[in-house]
């Protein structure tokens, strides 16, 4: 190994290692820019992997990381530094004419952030766990994911914090939470109260800049890509608008592979996923091999090849993901809990109460918005499909429950769930949980989601809500492919809260970050006749 502090273009010199194999050369090379210090064992051991099948390997930490020099903005600087760094890598007399990127997570970022511009030597990409989609990666439908994005800005804000103690349980329970950086750290950290801030796609922090950029880049990316996803991964979302944006062309000759994984690609959970592990190093190798030294077997293009959770096998989609119809059931209430989901909407008005306290949120179980789990806090929410607490176990929580399915479901692609509701405050949110339901009675989550009143329904732009109207609320859960067997339920929780995967909405309008107090609301949910609550399921053909 050797090192090499690389000008970028204003001067910074950042701390580049360079690995190569054994003999002579000149080599292809992978190029991996990292700002996580604590992984640079590990990147040596994969480092150490590429030399091993004839691939000279780039480590070079980020601007104002590590070793190198200048000051750490999350972001910003990697487009310039990373088309500096291949420059200086075209210039090595060990390269031989062709590059790939590679690198998880924010290692994807420091890729994307450069894609559209890659010189004629990056032959390849391998992307995993990072979408350009920033605003949806931070926000759905109004809400702030703060397991992910708290949690990860308490971990890189690059200065310490006054009292490590017990510092995100403290960091969310600040009001206005806009005050947790100098409360916490003595000092503002500027990028993270832009993210809390900034509630609206049209709000010039994400439409303008940067971010904007970012998110156009996958439209002019024309290096093959290989992207690498998981059903319970915060980046999931993003990651499937990401490969639909693609050029044709470039989508033509990339493929995506989405498995029943975390954010760690690997299976976590309650459930099992049969043949759900996958060697993605061993397919990055193989991809490497064909576009950057012309060897190997050929790979499989132009699909996405998806793990069914609970069928236990793999399935290719030709072009993308896409279901054959879709499956339509309706809430109903009769008085008993849980309550009805019916193949067929009641004629009969109905309503269902309940009381929200943002002081008592209902605590996130499972699910794919989930990041903090990496650090091992103790309070982390586990990730993925977890065991379900069984209807009735709040009082703000509704639950619904089908009979027994005479068929299987074969769930493709993404649910989205209707509701008819209104509240006493001028805003506040609704959240859904969907699930299955086994035939002892155990309870596995699905898919969550969840809305403010001010951007129900897709809006760019928050938008009234008067206390005491009925309004419907259309949540789009995010895609996922889980057959539900014959025998089985399907059960659905309404609440108004999923603390801390989102924030817990103040049940007051404006901006949540700088609100500085809250209050409870009475909560109602309309069913039947004129208001036909119910679930939209898109489904697989049993013969694909």
């Amino acid at each position: 190994m050797t090192v090499h502090r690389v000008a970028m273009r204003d001067g910074t010199e950042l701390y580049t290692r360079a690995y190569l194999p054994a003999g002579p050369g000149p080599w292809p090379v992978v190029l991996i820019r990292n700002p996580y210090a604590g992984m640079l064992p590990m990147l040596e051991v994969t480092a150490s992997v590429w030399n091993e099948y004839g691939y000279a390997a780039i480590v070079q930490d980020c601007r104002g990381t590590g070793r190198s020099g200048g000051e750490w903005t999350p972001f910003v600087n990697e487009r310039m530094d990373g088309l500096d760094t291949i420059e200086w890598i075209v210039r090595q007399r060990w390269m031989d004419g062709n590059i790939g990127t590679y690198g998880h997570s924010y290692l994807s970022a420091v890729q994307l952030a450069m894609a559209d511009r890659f010189p004629q030597e990056v032959k390849a990409m391998v992307l995993s766990g990072f979408s350009t989609e920033r605003f949806r990666s931070h926000y759905m439908n109004g809400m702030f994911r703060q397991d992910v994005y708290t949690g990860w800005a308490l971990e890189n804000a690059g200065i310490e914090p006054l009292d490590p103690e017990n510092l995100f349980a403290r960091a969310v329970s600040i009001r206005p939470h806009l005050e947790m950086d100098e409360r916490l750290f003595g000092k503002r950290l500027p990028w993270y109260r832009q993210w809390i801030t900034n509630t609206s796609p049209l709000d010039e922090y994400w439409s303008a800049g940067f971010w904007a950029e970012l998110r156009e880049i996958p439209k002019y990316i024309q290096t093959p890509v290989l992207m690498a996803a998981g059903w319970f991964d915060h980046h999931l979302d993003g990651m499937l608008m990401d490969y639909r944006k693609l050029p044709e062309g470039t989508r033509a000759v990339s493929r995506l592979i989405v498995g029943p994984w975390v954010h760690t690609l690997s299976p976590a959970g309650d459930l099992e996923y049969p043949d759900g592990e996958r060697n993605l190093l061993a397919e990055a190798v193989l991809w490497f091999d064909v576009h950057l030294r012309g060897a190997g077997e050929s790979v499989p293009a132009g699909e996405t090849m998806t793990y069914v959770v609970r069928e236990g096998r793999w399935r290719r989609w030709p072009g993308g993901f896409e279901p054959d119809g879709r499956r339509i059931l309706y809430l109903a209430g009769d008085g008993s809990v849980p309550h009805r989901i019916a193949g067929a909407p009641s004629p009969l008005e109905e309503r269902i109460g309940y009381t929200y306290d943002p002081d008592n949120p209902v605590p996130t179980r499972g699910g794919a918005g989930l990041l903090r789990y990496l650090s091992g806090a103790p309070d982390a929410p586990k990730p993925a499909s977890l065991r379900q607490e069984p209807p009735g176990y709040r009082d703000d929580v509704i639950s619904f429950l089908s009979d027994p399915l005479d068929e299987d479901l074969r769930i493709a692609g993404s649910v989205e769930v209707r509701l008819f509701v209104c509240s006493e405050a001028p805003d506040t949110a609704f959240s859904v949980n969907l699930m299955e339901v086994t035939p002892d009675g155990e309870a596995y989550n699905i898919r969550d989601g969840i809305t403010s009143l001010s951007y129900r329904n897709g809006v760019k732009l928050p938008v009234e809500y008067i206390p005491g109207s009925v309004v419907e609320v259309i949540i789009k859960l995010w895609p996922i492919a889980w057959t539900i067997r014959k025998g089985c339920r399907l059960r659905l929780d309404v609440s108004s809260s999923n603390f801390p995967a989102y924030h817990v909405h103040p049940n007051r309008s404006g901006c949540w970050a700088l609100q500085a107090d809250t209050r409870v609301a009475r909560q109602t949910v309309h069913l039947g006749g004129r208001y036909p609550s119910r679930i939209e399921i898109p489904v697989a053909d049993e013969r694909s």
